[in-house]
């Protein structure tokens, strides 16, 4: 995959970085993130779809851009033919993805969804980002083109690697509650990590896997190899005194709601 940005393709993932972690409220943030990922990987339509803890849509937090009324009730209508649906469903983490990666593109052109949604307005080509925290899903962005625009380049699909992870975090922050919810999140992990006596890097090897980050985004994140992210888990576990994700996973929300 070619991941080689100009620096001025870096400037501006940074300004949009900064910009999407200012904004305090879901509905701006869904709408901003499709204006300003705009700048990054041109598209024809888009949609940023937010879900409520049964996994239905959340309609007034989700954004389209470019799909009028009648083209986003459409789309709402098939979403459940969606190939991707199920390629969500089989995922546990934030995962991105282009539509011609995920089958033979004779078989996906033949799909109910392809023959009558994606045909029938002009966008064959889809790529985006599929949302998940602690292995449930809590959104989808899918960014459509044209056949004139052409299908995502490895270019645009690096740039997407690069925001999931900032992405999935934001997201998950804003459902958590506000800002100031986030920054008490933060100080429960400080003081667990003072509790259980774990060195600054697993404290913040913790935050990240807090976040909802695989192995391979902490490596990325930290600026530190896959084996040092494991050292790093080995310990947490070791003296929290747990063996899975999910176990750890429970002691922070049980430390939480006990003593926050």
């Amino acid at each position: 995959m070619e991941n080689t940005l100009k620096e001025t393709e870096w400037l501006t993932i940074n300004k949009v970085l900064l910009e999407m972690y200012d904004i305090t409220n879901i509905d701006q943030f869904t709408e901003r993130v499709l204006k300003t990922y705009r700048m990054l990987i041109p598209y024809t339509k888009g949609y940023f779809i937010v879900f409520n803890e049964a996994g239905g849509i959340e309609s007034e937090k989700s954004s389209f851009i470019e799909m009028e009324p009648g083209v986003y009730e459409e789309y709402l209508d098939y979403y459940e033919k969606d190939y991707m649906k199920y390629t969500f469903e089989l995922s546990e983490h934030t995962i991105t993805y282009r539509d011609t990666d995920i089958m033979e593109e004779s078989l996906r052109q033949k799909t109910e969804f392809y023959q009558g949604f994606l045909k029938p307005n002009h966008i064959p080509f889809g790529a985006g980002i599929l949302l998940r925290r602690y292995g449930k899903p809590i959104g989808i962005v899918n960014f459509f083109r044209s056949e004139l625009l052409g299908d995502f380049s490895d270019k645009d699909m690096f740039i997407l690697e690069v925001l999931k992870g900032h992405l999935s975090h934001k997201l998950a922050g804003l459902l958590n509650g506000t800002k100031q919810a986030a920054g008490n999140r933060n100080k429960m992990l400080a003081h667990l990590a003072a509790e259980f006596e774990l060195s600054e890097r697993e404290k913040e090897a913790l935050t990240c896997m807090d976040g909802g980050m695989t192995n391979a985004q902490i490596a990325e994140n930290m600026g530190i190899s896959l084996s040092t992210v494991k050292k790093h888990v080995y310990h947490i576990f070791e003296k929290v005194g747990v063996d899975t994700r999910a176990q750890l996973r429970n002691v922070l929300e049980t430390y939480n709601s006990t003593k926050f």
